[in-house]
């Protein structure tokens, strides 16, 4: 199974680190909230249906790959 399936679901959303996270207890007024931000708004249309397609992509091989496994079966 592909190890990166899944993973392009989270283009838009923050991935801190633990030390990130933690220093996020003490952010009440949320400063350090910083997000995959792009230049113009079809900019990012663009990279979020490029991201859309490929995940589905990404589920049709996965599907196509366990029912090869199934049949092998």
């Amino acid at each position: 199974m592909n190890t990166t399936l899944f993973d392009r679901s989270g283009r838009l959303f923050a991935n801190p680190s633990f030390v990130e996270g933690m220093s996020r207890t003490f952010d009440i007024l949320g400063n350090q909230d910083i997000y995959n931000e792009d230049l113009t708004p079809e900019e990012a249309d663009r990279k979020a249906l490029f991201s859309d397609w490929a995940s589905v992509g990404d589920h049709l091989i996965s599907a196509a790959e366990k029912f090869t496994a199934d049949v092998r079966e």
